[in-house]
């Protein structure tokens, strides 16, 4: 049986999801300087976690079986960053990654590590990416639990290009969560 466009459009929630309606909300450790400009501005794309169950064989008379294994997550989560000319982003996420291992001596800050490890280590932080509908109320938000950078990405100059800065920040983190915002009816 063929359907045709207008069941299409009635099935589909509020026109779609946008993908430029979103805002991604950075926390620093208090030993890290916060930048002057909230990164939330500055933030011009990031991802909505995957998550994959992965599976094993189980053999039954020489046949297999997949059952499901453990969850997992994708090893980084990955932002760009618009650069403003006081570098004020680069600036801390740079002290943070200084901070975790030191350029000279390869060693952590005690400011971030203090006596805590593991998912309450001083130099994770929660982070949050928020979708929001196209009447500006939030759908979803994705907490990333335990995050802190592991990576900045060069910034590419050049006298051929009149273009503004940009890099990635590549983040580790423990585990996501996902928090619905509004249900379907209220997105209309």
């Amino acid at each position: 049986m063929a359907f045709g466009i207008s069941e299409f459009k009635s099935n589909l929630t509020g026109g779609g999801a946008k993908s430029a309606l979103f805002q991604v909300n950075l926390n620093y450790p208090t030993s890290v300087t916060s930048p002057p400009v909230n990164a939330k501005f500055l933030i011009s794309a990031a991802s909505i976690p995957a998550s994959t169950v992965g599976t094993y064989d189980v053999f039954y008379h020489g046949k297999s079986i997949k059952v499901a294994s453990d969850r997992t997550s994708t090893e980084a989560w990955d932002t760009t960053i618009i650069n403003d000319e006081d570098f004020g982003v680069r600036k801390s996420l740079e002290q943070w990654l200084s901070l975790l291992s030191n350029h000279e001596l390869n060693t952590r800050s005690e400011e971030l590590t203090g006596n805590l490890e593991g998912e309450n280590a001083g130099y994770k932080q929660d982070m949050s990416v928020t979708q929001f509908s196209k009447n500006g109320k939030s759908l979803h938000t994705y907490k990333f639990i335990g995050a802190f950078p592991t990576a900045l990405s060069t910034i590419a100059l050049s006298w051929e290009s009149n273009s503004i800065e940009t890099y990635t920040c590549s983040w580790a983190y423990d585990k996501w969560e996902r928090k619905e915002s509004l249900s379907s009816e209220e997105v209309g």
